[in-house]
């Protein structure tokens, strides 16, 4: 929480009273030689970016938080001009949503699709808008995405393009969900990578280690303890009893007026934990995921993972007052013990006719003799309670028939099976993130780019068959022909020591034709991974099939051919799977991984190479190259004596007469879109 002084360039501390809410900036008295508290006007306390109340380091687009929406129409040439203002981190920008159809290179992920863009480099992307709906931006490289460099990107379309006709809307909101630490994100992934997340309340706290947390299956929910969230980069800090931390830290506002039907466009920027959202005494309608119209389901929560959007619209039928808009972690079990209450953070539903002052409600109470509760998305067949049902999002339908690509023949069908789980080496048998058993070590230039040549090779001595290993693991898919994926989360490292991954697939929205779970005790507790993917007795189960070969080609019973949820994330349930089906029709190198940020960085992540570097679309003269360098002593004594008459007249007038002589250094704040140009069709 700081005041920044344009002007200067510079900033002050931010502090909220926590007995009167009253705002204060520091500052220092040169008379006495001591730091005071100094009254802020209304316009100062606007501008202040508050999060949970503590004061931690961000890296904001254009000093918001989260960073500016972009609302474009459908079919619209966006550009967007960003300038890397930091010290010392490249960055780079994902458009997520958008399948960046004949431009691959704008896809924004640094070292797959781009070169990072570098502290004091300018870089624009340019793209078609060319899917509608709700999708969102981010950094996508190292873990920026959850210091805050994120926002909504939105996608407008005419009413008459839309597969089913929408109610109208008295308005429209954006609500960006995110768990929120108090360091550096960088700092909670290494401890992760260091095995040492169970001290993350602190290093020297003796006394304090982090507790497991179990969803309604009994599998892991993350590695990483809940500190906070955020609704709009607004929330609160709560302790073991429920007590705000500061209850004057401001909450998001969202206000209505009665008997009008709103919209909210929902989008999920976590680091690791699933969000169930509900509004107290309010019906949720469904109309969409990420992007996608969906046929209407009403409900009364869903579960929103990392990645992922969905959209739903409310009417205002209450009596006018003040409702909570909550989004509860999913744990049921802490260290193995029932939890009396989720993690949580919340916003308000505000209706103008009410008197403004936090809500009092409750939420709809989900019991036998009363309306079942359906919660929508769950990474599980069952909640725990008879009370609530679990809709799956396989059983979410289209609002009209699809045209689910079928092959015209069987050599124009090609089918893999990927496994996004924990596993391990001989040599270090820590459960580290991996796609089929191999850690994704990014390439040195991006594919996109320059090819194949920066990437470090998946050989069959070293990742062959059940072998672990580190590689720029990718799948070779060929244009014109259907793909279908089964996305499974099996063998090492899954079981109740799992975790469900949300799984995003760039460069293709894709039909979610169905969805595997484990076998479950009779309490819904994890009993051991589904059958139909042939494991046998192997460890890790990389790359396997399905255990009846008369489901192969595309002939598993049960697959919905007819109106399927359309998705670009999706949520792979501990010893389940998921049958996602597209058609190649976007050459290019693709990345493929685990949404949580954490997962995705320690290496579950893959790439997929659709067409031949001759297929795909050339970047545009001058794009940014970069890859890695090295030179012999021999070619270095050559340098030495100069390769031109040029380079050694240089050498000669140059200070020092060295190599490199001359080194410049660029220092800046903050990362900053300088414009962005929004162009109607």
């Amino acid at each position: 929480m700081f005041l920044y002084n344009k002007q200067r360039e510079a900033g002050t501390p931010v502090i909220i009273d926590s007995l009167t809410g009253a705002y204060s900036k520091r500052t220092y008295n040169g008379s006495t030689k001591s730091c005071e508290l100094a009254d802020m006007t209304e316009e100062e306390i606007g501008q202040v970016t508050t999060a949970d109340g503590y004061h931690r380091r961000t890296t904001l687009i254009n000093k918001q938080f989260p960073g500016p929406t972009i609302i474009v129409w459908k079919g619209a040439q966006v550009a967007i001009h960003v300038t890397n203002k930091l010290i010392q981190e490249g960055v780079s920008i994902h458009w997520h949503g958008i399948t960046q159809q004949n431009t691959p290179w704008m896809d924004g992920v640094g070292s797959v699709s781009q070169c990072p863009i570098n502290p004091g480099e300018g870089f624009t992307y340019r793209f078609i808008a060319s899917e509608g709906g709700t999708h969102w931006w981010h950094a996508h490289l190292g873990t920026f995405r959850t210091d805050g460099l994120y926002g909504a990107l939105i996608v407008l379309e005419d009413d008459n393009s839309l597969e089913a006709p929408l109610p109208v809307f008295g308005e429209e909101f954006v609500m960006l969900v995110h768990d929120w630490q108090r360091e550096d994100s960088q700092e909670t992934y290494l401890r992760v990578e260091w095995e040492a997340t169970r001290f993350s309340h602190g290093y020297g706290d003796i006394n304090t280690c982090r507790t497991r947390l179990d969803q309604a299956d009994g599998t892991d929910i993350g590695p990483v303890h809940f500190t906070s969230g955020l609704i709009n980069g607004k929330g609160r800090s709560y302790d073991d009893n429920d007590n705000a931390e500061n209850r004057f830290v401001p909450l998001e506002k969202f206000s209505v007026v009665g008997n009008k039907t709103y919209r909210f466009r929902v989008i999920s920027a976590a680091m690791v934990f699933p969000f169930r959202v509900s509004v107290d005494q309010h019906e949720l309608t469904l109309v969409a995921t990420d992007g996608n119209m969906i046929r209407e389901q009403r409900a009364e929560s869903f579960i929103i993972n990392t990645g992922e959007r969905y959209d739903f619209y409310i009417t205002t039928n209450q009596p006018a007052g003040n409702y909570w808009i909550r989004a509860d972690t999913i744990e049921l079990h802490e260290d193995g013990d029932a939890v009396t209450r989720q993690h949580h953070t919340e916003a308000i539903l505000h209706y103008e006719e009410a008197p403004d002052v936090e809500p009092t409600s409750q939420r709809k109470s989900c019991t036998d003799d009363n309306d079942n509760c359906t919660v929508v998305n769950c990474p599980f067949r069952q909640y725990g309670d008879a009370s609530i049902e679990c809709l799956p999002v396989h059983e979410l339908r289209s609002p009209v028939n699809q045209s689910v690509p079928i092959p015209e023949s069987a050599d124009r069908f090609e089918e893999h099976f990927i496994n996004f789980h924990f596993a391990g080496s001989d040599k270090n048998p820590g459960q580290r993130s991996s796609v089929n058993g191999h850690r994704f070590v990014p390439p040195s230039s991006p594919p996109q780019v320059t090819g194949d040549e920066g990437l470090m090779p998946c050989t069959d001595e070293l990742c062959g068959g059940e072998k672990y290993c580190d590689c720029s693991y990718h799948v070779t898919i060929t244009p014109g022909n259907v793909v279908q994926m089964v996305l499974y989360n099996m063998g090492s490292g899954a079981g109740l020591a799992g975790t469900a991954h949300p799984v995003h697939i760039h460069g293709h929205h894709f039909y979610v034709l169905d969805m595997g779970f484990p076998e479950y005790e009779s309490n819904g507790r994890y009993k051991s991974q589904n059958p139909d993917i042939d494991c046998g007795t192997s460890d890790r189960c990389n790359m396997k099939r399905w255990l009846d070969q008369a489901w192969e080609g595309g002939n598993k019973p049960g697959l919905n051919l007819l109106d399927p949820p359309q998705k670009d994330t999706v949520i792979v349930p501990v010893g389940g799977y998921v049958v996602v089906r597209f058609t190649a029709d976007n050459p290019g190198w693709w990345f493929v991984h685990c949404h949580i940020e954490i997962h995705q960085v320690e290496g579950m992540a893959m790439m997929i190479r659709e067409g031949t570097d001759g297929q795909m679309n050339p970047p545009p003269p001058g794009f940014p190259t970069c890859g890695e360098f090295d030179w012999s002593s021999e070619e270095f004594e050559r340098a030495k004596k100069g390769y031109s008459s040029f380079w050694s007249h240089t050498l000669s007038v140059a200070a020092g007469g060295g190599i490199g002589a001359a080194v410049g250094f660029i220092v800046g704040l903050a990362l900053g879109i300088i414009c962005c140009t929004l162009v109607r069709p």
